[in-house]
């Protein structure tokens, strides 16, 4: 399970533009789900990010292939719901430049049919929580 002690202290930079080495080092892995961050852009990635116009973002769930699973990244993202763990969100605005959109926690969760697809992934709802009030 996730534990609140394994987190880091995030860059002081909320709203900034961050290299991708300045976010690598806070995030830990080219995934877009780390232990305690999350990466977003507006579809590069070949996932469905949704940009809500309250600030909230539906967050597409770990695999891009067959029904997406209740593991790994997307377990993690199960778990932070449950346990209220909020997570660090940087958005990809152009290739190396990241911004820093503060915390975010899970708000919810849903596993739905792709129907363009013919699979199902998780859809998560991410509810902003500012630069302050992390972990």
């Amino acid at each position: 399970p996730i534990r609140r002690e394994i987190y880091t202290r995030p860059p002081d930079l909320c709203k900034a533009s961050l290299s991708w080495s300045e976010v690598f080092a806070f995030h830990g892995t080219r995934r877009g789900i780390g232990r305690q961050s999350l990466l977003v852009d507006r579809g590069e990635s070949g996932y469905r990010n949704v940009f809500l116009p309250d600030g909230r973002i539906l967050y597409m769930g770990e695999g891009k292939r067959g029904h997406q699973e209740p593991l790994g990244g997307n377990l993690r993202l199960l778990l932070a719901h449950r346990e209220s763990i909020p997570l660090r969100v940087f958005l990809r605005e152009r290739p190396g430049r990241w911004r820093d959109l503060g915390w975010y926690r899970v708000e919810g969760w849903r596993y739905a049919l792709l129907p363009e697809e013919g699979r199902y992934v998780y859809w998560f709802t991410l509810a902003p929580g500012g630069c302050a009030g992390g972990p």
